[in-house]
């Protein structure tokens, strides 16, 4: 490749290779961040700590934890973000809690 056209395209190459990689590397990070999440929020429909559970596996991720009651029916709503190379990724998981008595 000693010409221009062959520099461009190696070029283009490169930048669609870039762009592919970055696109595989965000989709992990959102698998990740709904890992995550629903595991958190399975752990605070048990009564632990569903934020110190995210922090603990990942100390990257934010995490907001809210419990909550839709009815008489008390649940646990767990949202991860996650910064990824392409954009931001969040997921967000809603549990029963286990009854405490």
């Amino acid at each position: 490749m000693n010409t221009v056209e062959g520099a461009i395209v190696l070029s283009a190459m490169t930048l669609v290779a870039a762009g592919a990689v970055s696109g595989f590397v965000t989709l992990a990070e959102h698998s990740t961040a709904q890992a995550l999440a629903r595991d958190a929020a399975r752990a605070g429909a048990l009564g632990e700590d569903a934020r110190a559970y995210v922090n603990q596996r990942d100390s990257e991720a934010r995490v907001q934890v809210s419990q909550e009651r839709i009815g008489e029916v008390p649940i646990v709503r767990v949202t991860v973000s996650k910064d990824a190379p392409l954009k931001d990724v969040s997921a967000e998981a809603v549990v029963v809690a286990e009854p405490t008595e």
